[in-house]
């Protein structure tokens, strides 16, 4: 019962985001949470505290605004003291000529009594440098 409440609330937390609503999702982490995003700046790198991290969703807004999540597998193990939490997913974003980017990602994430305390995203960082470099140069030329 604990792992499957787990898998919804992870699924319930991606909806949020593909909503822009990460302050729903802010509420299930530790304020001391452990924040990392494998690849390049500006988003990539580790960050630590909640305030690090809703800046952190931010900038991802600015950059890819409509970003939307859909989850392929989510794996729980672990008990509420120490849970383990795997998920698959895939990420689409409007571009501004009409198509989209995507991606795919794993997250992993670690629980203490239902609070997120360590969050690892990994993405397909080769597709996400050439997509900032386009989304980022159009910024310029504007």
């Amino acid at each position: 019962m604990y792992k499957a409440i787990v898998r919804r609330n992870v699924r319930i937390g991606f909806r949020a985001l593909s909503a822009g609503d990460y302050e729903q999702v802010l509420r299930q982490f530790h304020p001391r949470v452990v924040f990392s995003f494998a690849g390049p700046a500006p988003l990539g790198g580790e960050r630590s505290g909640i305030g690090d991290v809703r800046a952190w969703f931010q900038l991802l807004y600015s950059y890819f605004p409509g970003i939307q999540f859909s989850i392929h597998q989510v794996i729980v193990q672990g008990w509420p003291w120490n849970t383990l939490v795997a998920t698959r997913l895939s990420i689409t974003a409007p571009r501004s000529d009409g198509s989209d980017y995507r991606n795919e990602a794993m997250q992993f994430l670690r629980l203490r009594w239902g609070k997120v305390v360590e969050d690892r995203l990994h993405e397909d960082t080769y597709k996400l440098v050439n997509e900032l470099q386009v989304r980022l140069s159009h910024v310029e030329q504007v």
